[in-house]
């Protein structure tokens, strides 16, 4: 089975263990590695090579849309997945300005995420 090397940036501690619980109960994600802020996800995104980053919207020091745009920039970038609550049409324009590919809310993340990441790996078995 194809795995997918995911990346977690998020700046709350508790949701970044409770992401992980729920994402290591699916065999088709592989978490390699988190980041607590957008400054350190561009670090670990450029050294670990992740296919996959989940990111929270609004961090301290750098948040996940400039994160987003310079992660984007770095060659063969990584699929960009925003999670957040601010959930409105604005935040969601923002989010794909920035070329991310995808928008998740937090309150519905159990429900959503597994269904992106499966979106993802047909669309790459699909290429």
């Amino acid at each position: 089975m194809t795995k997918v090397r995911t990346l977690l940036v998020d700046d709350n501690r508790p949701f970044l263990i409770l992401a992980r619980h729920l994402l290591t109960s699916f065999p088709e994600i592989e978490i390699v590695g988190e980041a607590y802020d957008g400054e350190e996800a561009i670090r670990v995104a450029e050294s670990l090579r992740p296919e996959l980053i989940i990111m929270d919207l609004a961090m301290p020091r750098m948040g996940g849309l400039q994160a987003t745009r310079l992660i984007k920039a770095q060659d063969a970038p990584p699929v960009i997945m925003i999670a957040s609550h601010y959930d409105d049409a604005a935040h969601r324009e923002f989010v794909a300005q920035v070329g991310a590919e995808g928008f998740i809310n937090k309150r519905s993340y159990d429900r959503d995420v597994i269904d992106m990441v499966r979106r993802l790996l047909r669309e790459r078995s699909d290429v």
